[in-house]
């Protein structure tokens, strides 16, 4: 009698062991692709990070071409009057 309690609690102190450990992995994998989603949203943002510093590079040179166009278009104006005069 005593022996069949003792198998009785042996099969359930391996299936308490079965179940930690196969929460101990599930919370390991969730934890995973949580990290993984972290990456993915950091490699993203760089990319794109990258893309909005290359176009605020290239508007602040279009803009200061435009800025030395005017600038050029104002002393042509300004040497056409002077002529004018």
């Amino acid at each position: 009698m005593v022996e069949k309690y003792f198998i009785f609690w042996i099969v359930q102190a391996f299936i308490l062991l079965l179940g930690v450990a196969v929460g101990h992995s599930f919370i390991l994998f969730r934890l995973r692709r949580e990290e993984n989603r972290k990456r993915e949203l950091e490699l993203t943002l760089l990319e794109r990070r990258t893309d909005v510093l290359r176009q605020g590079r290239r508007v602040a040179q279009d803009l200061e071409d435009a800025l030395y166009r005017a600038k050029v278009q104002q002393e042509i104006d300004d040497i056409i009057r002077k002529d004018r005069i």
